[in-house]
């Protein structure tokens, strides 16, 4: 029980000064829940694409083009990495659906041995399906980004709410 104890409490202090923190700092500097929300959004959206290797720097660059927090954005894009991993085969298969060159058999197990066998030999084997998969992952962020946004602006705006109530008790 002590182990589970111990990882509990690792767990919440990365979420609590990784996460939580920075996201209130940036509240407290004037930033507006609703283009916070916005750059959490793209940055969870970006982060959960099937591009390994490419969302950091996807991340910048819309965060350049759209003038959003770089980073908020890269906060997003940190903290939903588990789930890039665990979308990368649904993508696939659902950008070989659409595109017509089959994904059978692939598994994340089959993507990393090909990355592991070489850059040049990865892409070779995988580098169309992934692309395949960037296409599916495109069209199911732009359907999410302004849900996403709606129920962060209003956590982020909560959470500026009770930061201003808890500075002023503090008065």
């Amino acid at each position: 029980m002590e182990f589970l104890e111990k990882i509990r409490l690792s767990v919440k202090h990365t979420v609590t000064h990784r996460i939580l923190v920075p996201l209130r700092t940036l509240l407290r500097q004037g930033l507006t829940p609703s283009k916070l929300a916005w750059s959490f959004a793209v940055g969870l959206l970006i982060g959960s694409s099937p591009l390994l290797g490419f969302c950091t720097w996807i991340c910048l660059i819309a965060a350049s083009v759209f003038r959003l927090n770089q980073l908020a954005i890269q906060i997003a894009n940190y903290v939903v990495y588990p789930l890039q991993v665990i979308l990368i085969v649904p993508y696939i298969e659902l950008g070989s659906s659409w595109f017509g060159k089959k994904a059978e058999g692939v598994t994340f197990e089959k993507l990393q041995a090909s990355i592991e066998a070489g850059l040049i030999e990865g892409l070779k084997e995988i580098g169309f399906l992934m692309l395949q998969g960037g296409a599916a992952w495109l069209v199911v962020a732009v359907i999410l980004v302004y849900p996403i946004q709606l129920v962060l602006e209003k956590i982020f705006s909560k959470m500026l709410t009770r930061m201003q109530h808890l500075e002023k008790a503090e008065q």
